[in-house]
């Protein structure tokens, strides 16, 4: 037994081929022949195939699996004959269309292997055509139908052709970049476009994107576009209040002008309290708006107003979600004594908040700020308790002069009583 584990373990040629396909490069001429293991091989990469017997490059069932399994790759390594039979590259642009590469220049230049190659492969397959192929109208037009960016490989004067960048750019909004530049100002494409997406008019000439109608479409789809319309359209109320709608958010990138409009800004605040920060701030006086903002974030109080910041009753309402709400507090509602309770009953810290002194007829309080501030940070060498009197802290030299005196004078006339008793 131990010299069985001592004999490293010998692996077959159909297991190291399984484990790693380019070991069929060095195996033996009956195993480069084994169906099995060139299927195998192949299903791993299809360049495997090069490394096959010369009967098994010519199995056509094995090259199609080849060319899925190496981008078309595959074919390099068969016999060219294969190149002219127009079914067998059919089927090869049917496994991967970069097949076509390797098709017979016959084959390129026949308008009907092209449009079958596109219709059961793909409309890439006019990138392989013939140059002369690429400016038959009605080829092109068939391929813009299956993809929309097949434009790219029509001929230049087609570009100019307002029905063909129609059909391309209403299968495929992208098609856009492969339009004549006196095309690039047509009303009609640049709506077919903008229908796909709103990243279509983001990319469209200043001249269009000033369009109110092409502006509402877009920002409909996503309020983001409003970024992209002219100064006049980022201005007009209706579009403003279409993207508002989607997103607070929309406030950055409206006209100034219309962040001082209280319906906005109500919108926005609804949305999220965060959005009062790209308010103006003549609105942070208004009552209505921030106790809107406080009922959803007690940190809206923050940006009210001074005037605001001594109303009680949003006092209360910031410190129902956090007794912390009270250093945002005027300091009339900073030095109201039941304030600070209810704000020390939530967090005994919070009177750090509070006015000094908390207590003004208290000379000495115990609760000033420094005192707390010293409880949370540890001892400190400068704010201590103050200590009571005791007996033994009563010095002498602090009692009145006529006590002094008068026990003086006491204890002189025991101590001559008691001598003149001795003698």
């Amino acid at each position: 037994l131990y010299k069985e584990m001592e004999e490293p373990k010998k692996l077959t040629w159909e297991q190291k081929v399984e484990r790693e396909w380019f070991a069929l490069e060095f195996a033996p001429p009956e195993v480069k022949d084994n169906r099995e293991v060139a299927l195998c091989a192949i299903n791993q990469s299809g360049l495997a195939l090069q490394h096959c017997s010369v009967e098994l490059k010519e199995d056509k069932e094995m090259i199609l699996l080849a060319c899925a399994k190496s981008f078309g790759e595959a074919l390099k390594y068969v016999d060219e004959s294969f190149y002219r039979e127009r079914d067998f590259m059919v089927e090869a642009a049917q496994a991967h269309v970069q097949s076509l590469k390797y098709a017979d220049i016959e084959l390129r230049e026949d308008e009907d292997f092209i449009r079958e190659c596109m219709e059961k492969s793909s409309w890439l397959a006019l990138g392989y055509a013939d140059k002369d192929l690429l400016s038959n109208e009605r080829l092109v037009l068939e391929a813009c139908r299956l993809g929309g960016l097949a434009l790219r490989y029509a001929a230049k004067e087609l570009h100019e052709d307002h029905f063909i960048c129609l059909t391309a750019v209403k299968q495929d909004w992208r098609a856009m970049q492969f339009v004549a530049k006196k095309l690039l100002y047509d009303l009609e494409l640049a709506e077919a476009a903008v229908k796909h997406t709103w990243h279509a008019f983001a990319c469209l000439p200043d001249k269009l994107r000033a369009n109110r109608s092409l502006a509402h479409d877009a920002v409909a789809d996503s309020w983001c576009a409003l970024k992209f319309c002219s100064a006049e359209l980022r201005a007009d109320r209706e579009l403003a209040k279409a993207a508002l709608q989607q997103s607070w958010k929309a406030l950055e990138i409206m006209d100034p002008a219309l962040r001082s409009d209280k319906e906005f800004a109500m919108m926005a605040t609804r949305q999220s309290p965060e959005a009062l920060k790209l308010l103006a701030p003549e609105l942070m006086a208004d009552r209505e708006l921030i106790l809107e903002a406080v009922k959803q974030n007690w940190q809206a109080w923050s940006m009210a107003s001074v005037e605001l910041r001594d109303d009680e009753e949003l006092l209360q309402i910031a410190m129902d979600q956090n007794v912390h709400a009270l250093e945002f507090a005027s300091e009339r509602l900073k030095a109201d004594v039941a304030n600070v309770e209810t704000a020390m009953r939530g967090d005994w810290v919070a009177v750090q908040h509070t006015v000094q002194p908390l207590f003004p007829e208290w000379v000495h309080d115990g609760l000033s700020h420094p005192y707390w501030i010293s409880i949370t940070e540890g001892p400190g060498k400068s704010v201590r308790r103050r200590k009571k009197p005791g007996f033994k802290d009563i010095k002498t030299d602090d009692l009145p002069q006529a006590g002094k005196r008068t026990t003086k004078t006491t204890v002189v006339t025991t101590t001559v009583t008691t001598t003149t008793e001795s003698t």
